[in-house]
């Protein structure tokens, strides 16, 4: 079936939202602090070269593979098999960052802040599982890329809540600031905790039966994952190697946290909001590796208008970053989209949480590897020559995607075949 047949099929929009709330609850906290600290710290003299501090807290993520073995094995049929797990580590997470609200943002406390966050990444490493598990197992072939654009949308939302909260530091303080953020995690998550769990899919619900447990190995030697695996790497690291020093760029130009907050605040809306709405339309009008192209075309003009930006001295006109910033975040997202979109696809429906943890584990891989990185690139070369290094890399991992998307559908198609046929015997 057609990419455009399957996104006419009906839908369940209710459940498609319950999923992408629990999704939208992970982002909330995780954004402000990611976003908010490098700022922050640069702000106070932090220098580039210790940044690598700052993504730490990404390296648990990798682990992901290993915790998902475990929350793929255990989980109540009462409450639900992703909810036990989606239930306490929400709870814990949002605990740990209401610790964070009694420690000031200073370089003196940096060690104890990334200590609590590593703790924390841990934690909402197994909620990440089981939320993606759930969102794998949730949604029909049909339903992956309406079900993945709201998952990405409400994200976006939230990640621009928080974006928008970097504001309130100056207004109210850090520690109402991190009191709410953990608020937000749980009431964001409340939807999707009370909605009753969808039960297992076929695939899965015969593993459980027979007690197979999920098996990493079996995956990982699959040939569509000898493709996917280095490409999460890939993404991972192109994707947030830009990203992580933004913030200590626009820090370094003189801006203030609060212009920091309405320019980011603006991509994230563009970026995340109208790009993940568009980015099904447009797949469904062309392809899914046409919508890539878009996207990764546009790169290297970021890095033009970046660099530009870095040879100038100062802050340009706000009117003119915002408007930039909010045009090249729209069209270089359609990239990261098409991508979020095909992750779901991925994975198979008989052990999603080992699966889509595998993967993210890779890409998270590559965000710390990323994050580890810039800063060392960015003091050598300066933001000058990052900027179009950081287009580069970028654009390494979408000609993967692009050229060997066709090869990684068929093999996938032939995998749930083949899980299709052994449901049936």
């Amino acid at each position: 079936m057609s990419e455009a047949a399957q996104l006419k099929q009906v839908k369940d929009y209710p459940k498609l939202f319950s999923v992408g709330v629990l999704h939208m609850a992970q982002y909330f906290p995780i954004t402000f602090a990611a976003v908010a600290l490098p700022f922050l710290f640069r702000q106070q003299g932090l220098p580039l070269e210790m940044f690598w501090l700052l993504a730490l807290p990404g390296l648990p993520r990798w682990f992901k593979w290993l915790l998902a073995l475990v929350v793929d094995n255990y989980g109540s049929d009462r409450i639900g098999r992703r909810k036990s797990w989606i239930i306490p580590c929400t709870v814990l997470g949002a605990g740990l960052y209401a610790v964070m609200a009694f420690i000031p943002p200073e370089l003196a406390n940096i060690n104890i802040m990334v200590g609590i966050m590593v703790l924390s990444a841990f934690i909402m490493a197994a909620q990440d599982i089981a939320v993606d598990a759930y969102a794998a197992e949730s949604m029909k072939d049909h339903e992956r890329s309406a079900g993945t654009s709201i998952i990405n949308v409400l994200v976006a939302v939230s990640s621009v809540l928080a974006i928008a909260s970097i504001a309130l530091v100056e207004a109210v303080g850090w520690r109402i600031t991190m009191f709410l953020a953990a608020a937000m995690l749980v009431l964001m998550a409340l939807p999707g905790m009370i909605r009753r769990e969808p039960p297992p899919p076929p695939a899965a619900r015969k593993r459980i039966d027979e007690g197979r447990k999920p098996d990493l190995l079996a995956a990982v030697k699959r040939r569509d994952s000898r493709y996917i695996l280095p490409f999460m790497f890939l993404f991972g690291y192109g994707q947030h190697f830009f990203l992580t020093m933004l913030g200590p760029f626009w820090a370094d130009q003189g801006m203030s946290i609060s212009e920091y907050g309405l320019v980011s605040a603006l991509g994230a809306i563009t970026g995340g909001v109208l790009a993940a709405t568009t980015t099904p339309w447009l797949i469904g009008r062309t392809s899914m590796r046409f919508t890539a192209i878009v996207g990764l075309i546009s790169l290297p003009i970021e890095a033009l208008v970046y660099r530009n930006f870095a040879l100038t001295t100062g802050v340009p006109e706000l009117w003119l970053v915002a408007l930039s910033i909010a045009l090249l975040s729209y069209v270089t997202n359609l990239y990261v989209y098409a991508v979020s979109i095909s992750r779901f696809r991925w994975v198979s429906q008989s052990q999603a949480g080992t699966e889509y943890s595998m993967q993210s584990s890779l890409w998270n891989l590559g965000i710390w590897a990323a994050g580890s990185t810039s800063g060392l690139v960015a003091a050598k070369f300066g933001f000058a020559v990052f900027f179009p290094i950081a287009a580069g890399v970028t654009i390494v991992g979408g000609a993967y995607y692009v050229l060997l998307w066709n090869r990684i559908e068929k093999l996938v198609l032939e995998r749930e075949a083949e899980e299709v046929l052994l449901n049936e015997r």
